[in-house]
């Protein structure tokens, strides 16, 4: 395959499922469908069958079939949708014509000549109603005094007779095989009938592997393996539903007012009020979002921790451990050699000191697990499944968020003491911010001996953005800060040669912070910034399960699921020689240095 094909890939390379796939054409998608389940199946095809670490593969794939199968029906209700559109406005220039077939005529010959007598009774009154497949002549009396009964409300018997004929909407059983017979058909055809069922049930009873434990395992190397046989539902010629799109819906909708003929359907008069029950609606408000997570190198542990060495810095080269103003003599390395020394050391009374490389000690980090599983009814899930999707969804953000919260905690871990920022009042919030961050980068890159221009991290709550825009929205005269940008902002820091990271679960639902219980009315007295250089922090990744759908024994006995199984496990570990946690008062309330001479702040 090219590598400009929507797979993204060359022949026999692992398929990648594209970002976007409302650009694809239903070919792309079929031939994309094709090798996604080409894969799928050489895996179980493979001698053995499917091994543990091939399980992450196995499931990226299938989500990417469903996916595909998703988007081609998509496009096809479009198609559909579409179509009954065209016909609609076809109908309203050029409607289709009456079928007459079947038409009773009513012929009437010429009467003979006859003398003149009494006037008759009046003749039955005829009333033609048309309906699919022809129409119909009935026939109801209006006798006078002296004539036939009143017939104006036919009997039921008559109204039986007379009566268009009602067609009910089709409906069969959609009987679609959930395994397959090795020669005969694969899993996801149509059986014809119940007796293919039955039949197929016979024969994969004596196909089945062993199906020990608790959970159903497939033989190893059989492509029709599986526990269910079949799945019987009720196939209506017309399907709406709460996922149809609104111009599938309206479509429908229409076609059937534009059926509203004489004898079809009968004119209802409101007799007040709305009458009909209300409209349930059964999806969920949810804004949860899983975002502003901290960035930090990652790496794979794979025996349940890691050892690393604690490394040096350039003070630990200076022996004694001295500042670097101290003067340096000839007992002090580096040292200092002078004329004076070189006599001296012809009698060896002073000689070059020479350290030796100390022994590193090792540190030790071990992985944490965090998981989520969530219990669905299968009654429950099949007649309300938006709200199972809906707490999944939940459940999976409150996830992200409970782990981002344990990451930012294990960096603020490897800091030591809290150091105390600018606390002078009057001093607002921007310029402490800054002027914090950029004070602490210096003394920190002449502390390691680091270049001017090395970028180090610095992390703050997302919050604090806000805190920036409040403060300098207040200054007098500047009207170009009334709308500051996320960008500017991390621009600032960027000319300091400092990436700053907003990141979210930090400072955060604590009484007095945002997201609390009680609303806050005003910003957090101040603000927690960490500095380091990159890669002083870094993040582990050990085992990760994920097994989606579980079904079980114990569960179905109760009728329930594991609608969702998840379980990471992570490590946070300090690689680097330090981490600052700054804590910088703020108040953004406008003022700058020059308006209050007694603020002295970076």
């Amino acid at each position: 395959m090219p590598k400009n094909s929507p797979s993204g890939g060359d022949a026999g390379a692992p398929f990648t499922l594209p970002n976007d796939l409302s650009t694809l054409t239903p070919e792309q998608l079929a031939e994309l469908k094709t090798v996604a389940e080409t894969e799928f199946d050489q895996i179980y095809d493979a001698e053995g069958g499917p091994q543990a670490d091939q399980l992450e593969r196995v499931t990226v794939l299938a989500d990417a079939i469903e996916a595909l199968g998703t988007r081609a029906a998509e496009i096809q209700a479009e198609a559909e949708a579409t179509q009954a559109k065209f016909e609609e406005q076809r109908n309203r220039i050029r409607p289709p014509a009456e079928e007459t077939a079947g038409t009773e005529e009513v012929v009437t010959e010429p009467e003979p000549a006859a003398p003149v007598e009494p006037e008759p009774a009046p003749t039955p009154q005829l009333v033609t109603a048309s309906r699919k497949g022809g129409a119909v002549t009935a026939s109801r009396d209006v006798g006078g005094v002296n004539g036939p009964k009143h017939r104006i409300n036919p009997s039921l018997s008559g109204a039986r007779t007379l009566a268009p004929a009602v067609t009910a909407p089709s409906q069969d059983l959609a009987i679609t095989a959930s395994v397959g017979l090795p020669g005969q058909f694969e899993p996801g055809a149509r059986l014809p009938n119940l007796r293919a069922v039955g039949d197929l049930m016979e024969r994969r009873a004596k196909n089945m592997g062993d199906q020990g434990g608790r959970y159903s395992i497939r033989r190893p190397g059989d492509p029709y393996g599986g526990v269910q046989v079949a799945s019987i539902a009720h196939d209506w010629q017309e399907k709406l539903s709460d996922d149809s799109p609104t111009d599938v819906v309206q479509a429908y909708i229409e076609r059937l007012a534009s059926e509203r003929t004489a004898g079809k359907f009968e004119a209802l008069v409101a007799g007040g009020g709305w009458c009909a029950p209300s409209q349930n609606r059964y999806d969920f408000f949810n804004i949860a979002c899983e975002g502003g997570a901290i960035d930090l190198p990652t790496f794979g542990v794979e025996r349940g921790g890691i050892n690393f060495p604690v490394s040096p810095s350039l003070a630990d080269t200076f022996s004694p451990a001295i500042p670097w103003y101290t003067a340096f003599s000839n007992a002090t390395v580096p040292w200092l050699w002078t004329e004076t020394d070189d006599i001296l050391t012809v009698t060896g009374s002073t000689n070059k000191p020479c350290i030796r490389v100390p022994c590193s000690s090792m540190t030790n980090v071990r992985l944490e697990c965090y998981g989520i599983c969530l219990t669905a009814g299968n009654l429950a899930d099949n007649a309300w499944p938006e709200s199972t999707r809906n707490f999944l969804r939940l459940l999976m953000a409150a996830h992200f968020h409970a782990s981002n919260a344990r990451y930012i905690a294990g960096v603020v871990s490897c800091a030591g003491t809290v150091i105390t920022g600018c606390t002078a009042a009057g001093s607002g919030a921007a310029a402490p911010l800054l002027g914090t961050a950029e004070l602490g980068a210096w003394d920190y890159r002449t502390k390691f001996g680091m270049c001017d221009d090395d970028v180090l991290e610095w992390v703050l709550p997302s919050w604090s953005k806000g805190v920036v825009r409040a403060d300098l929205a207040k200054r007098t005269g500047v009207s170009d800060y009334m709308c500051i940008p996320d960008s500017m902002i991390a621009d600032w820091f960027d000319c300091r040669n400092i990436r700053v990271q907003f990141v979210d679960d930090f400072q955060v639902r604590a009484a007095g912070q945002p997201g609390a219980a009680t609303a806050i009315t005003t910003y957090p007295s101040f603000v927690q910034g960490l500095l380091y250089a990159a890669g002083t922090v870094a993040r582990g990744n050990g085992m990760t399960l994920d097994l989606g759908v579980v079904r079980d024994s114990t569960l179905n006995a109760e009728n329930d699921f594991t609608a969702a199984w998840m379980e990471e496990c992570h490590l946070i570990a300090c690689l680097g020689h330090e981490v600052r946690n700054y804590q910088i008062n703020i108040c953004p309330d406008g003022t700058t240095g020059a308006a209050d001479l007694t603020a002295c702040c970076p």
